[in-house]
């Protein structure tokens, strides 16, 4: 092997161990990524995602059918309660970002005082 094809195998290795660094920096140590969490939602009130969960393996470990979205950035996660982040992202103690029943076509949304949904299914 040449000396050049050497340094080019060094150069593409220190690449490839940077990539993974400063990967690993962003996701393990900083935890610079969002998180979606599904929270309870009182339909009686607001307007809530709906879902299912009468079939077994329809719903997720929460089982809400009754549910609001929320993303926020992973290193908060931490200051949630019941892995719901409801009372903090509606206190406003961390910033988060409630998706709105509703945004997309594929949504199955509950009205309050309303019998009525939108979306496909």
């Amino acid at each position: 092997m040449e000396k050049s094809d050497k340094i080019f195998l060094w150069l593409i290795f220190l690449s490839v161990l940077a990539v993974i660094g400063v990967t690993g920096y962003k996701f393990l140590i900083n935890k610079d990524y969002d998180f979606y969490v599904e929270a309870p939602c009182d339909s009686s009130t607001r307007v809530c995602f709906i879902r299912d969960c009468s079939e077994l393996d329809s719903c997720p470990p929460n089982n809400l059918d009754n549910y609001r979205i929320f993303y926020l950035k992973a290193i908060d996660f931490s200051k949630c309660e019941n892995n719901s982040c409801l009372s903090v992202c509606e206190n406003k103690i961390i910033e988060c970002r409630e998706q709105v029943c509703g945004e997309n076509k594929k949504d199955i949304c509950s009205f309050p005082n309303s019998i009525s949904q939108v979306g496909s299914q």
